[in-house]
């Protein structure tokens, strides 16, 4: 027992020694109040409850060793404890006078600790400035997205200068960095931000001009992020001339994911941006759009041209003819003259034959299907009608994929979904020939 519990126990005999005798207390298995002056038999077991400041009793069990509460005081009764009253037996002597030498023995203020010990516990245990100087030196500083972007600035020209570095480690490190400029440059104030601190000419030009393709990549994601939704990002790259270097760079372009991710980026660009329209959808730009179409890269990144003139097409009649839209952004709108310069360069024409030649290529990937054919179908009415209507070839087109999915669906042998699916694109391309020619097609005509 140890000193402190000697004092209490002490504190606790002493005042039971005091005490006058008052009821009889009737023990049970149960814990109970002691009465102040209140007797107890002998043989119990008794304890202070702590919580309650109360004397409690009950009967000792055989197997009550453990049974000690962290919340009480308790004392197995010997032969020290008589009675709780001050008429039961007294305290013997002897036993008052160990604990006096107990308690005269409790270490004052001017203990000291033995100086073998006292450096083993230093060896152990770490002093209280140690463990604030490592807390100190794990604690992570809090930086604001100013700081961190300008982190990420001199770590991507250290990783360009660097030429002793592995090209998997270069890789690794550039992942990396991008993914956290990409996930900094999602909010409006750091995408100008990043401008302002010529993010453009700093890491994305660089980027765009190295020979690596997984670099290239980056630079057009990132691009794309910072100025999508973001119409002051997009006026101040257009400040440094940036739609004309961009739409060269994606032009240079050879590699299927170059170029996707720099379609994104054209696209995040032009998207409810009329000037941008203005300036880069002329005869040059149509140019290099369409000759994409005849690169040898993955079909389904030749759909984004088709996918993204449809969108700008949407938001081009939207604009113009819905009449909440205010007078200031429908004249911005009109002054493209987007869909005359698409007749201009022959853009149904150019598509159509586009559609045509890789019909192969739908009819093996149903979503490309869906995704060309809802595209096409978006702008037939005010722009493509008449040339599509006079035309074999794209009729034979929509009727080949629908020929093919009608044989599909007539063996179909695999789950619901996935028939609807299929059904689904079947009945689109045959609204698709209605709207086209007035009139059914019959199913085996090619």
């Amino acid at each position: 027992m140890n000193s402190i519990n000697i004092f209490l126990l002490g504190l606790f005999l002493v005042t039971s020694y005091a005490t006058q005798n008052k009821t009889q207390f009737i023990a049970t298995e149960e814990w109970q109040e002691i009465q102040e002056g209140q007797p107890i038999p002998q043989g119990l077991h008794v304890r202070i409850n702590l919580q309650t400041g109360m004397k409690e009793a009950k009967l000792l069990e055989k197997e009550d060793n453990n049974t000690q509460s962290t919340a009480s005081l308790s004392t197995v009764p010997g032969e020290g404890l008589q009675d709780h009253g001050g008429g039961g037996s007294a305290l013997p002597y002897d036993n008052i006078g160990k604990l006096k030498e107990a308690l005269e023995n409790i270490p004052g203020d001017d203990f000291k600790f033995n100086e073998e010990e006292l450096k083993k516990v230093n060896q152990k245990y770490k002093t209280y400035e140690q463990i604030k100087q490592e807390l100190k030196e794990v604690n992570l500083e809090v930086k604001s997205d100013s700081d961190i972007m300008g982190a990420l600035f001199e770590r991507f020209e250290g990783i360009l200068k660097s030429k002793n570095q592995a090209e998997s480690t270069v890789k690794a490190q550039l992942d990396v960095m991008f993914e956290d400029l990409l996930y900094l440059v999602h909010q409006i104030d750091n995408a100008i931000e990043f401008i302002d601190r010529q993010g453009i000419e700093k890491i994305i030009w660089p980027s765009l001009n190295q020979t690596e393709s997984s670099l290239k990549i980056h630079g057009f994601k990132l691009l794309g992020t910072v100025v999508q939704n973001n119409p002051k990002a997009k006026v101040a790259l257009f400040e440094r001339n940036g739609g004309s270097i961009l739409l060269t760079k994606l032009s240079q372009s050879s590699n299927s994911e170059e170029i996707s991710a720099g379609l994104y980026a054209f696209g995040a660009l032009l998207r409810k941006f009329p000037y941008a329209q203005s300036e880069l959808l002329n005869p040059h730009g149509y140019s290099l759009l369409f000759d994409v179409l005849d690169k040898k890269i993955e079909l389904r990144v030749k759909v984004k041209i088709v996918k993204l003139i449809t969108d700008l097409v949407q938001d081009y009649e939207h604009a113009t003819t819905v009449a909440d839209v205010d007078a200031i952004t429908r004249g911005r709108y009109e002054s493209t003259q987007l869909k005359e310069h698409l007749r201009k360069v022959e853009y149904c024409k150019r598509v159509g034959d586009f559609f045509h030649q890789n019909k192969a290529g739908f009819v093996q990937d149903d979503n490309l299907t869906e995704e060309v054919v809802s595209a096409l179908r978006s702008v037939r009415v005010g722009l493509c009608q008449d040339t599509w209507s006079k035309c074999p070839l794209f009729r034979h087109t929509l009727l080949v994929l629908r020929n093919n999915l009608d044989t599909r669906l007539s063996e179909w042998s695999g789950d619901t979904d996935g028939r609807t699916y299929l059904k689904e694109i079947q009945q689109t391309i045959d609204q698709f020939v209605e709207e086209l020619y007035v009139k059914e097609m019959p199913k085996d005509e090619l």
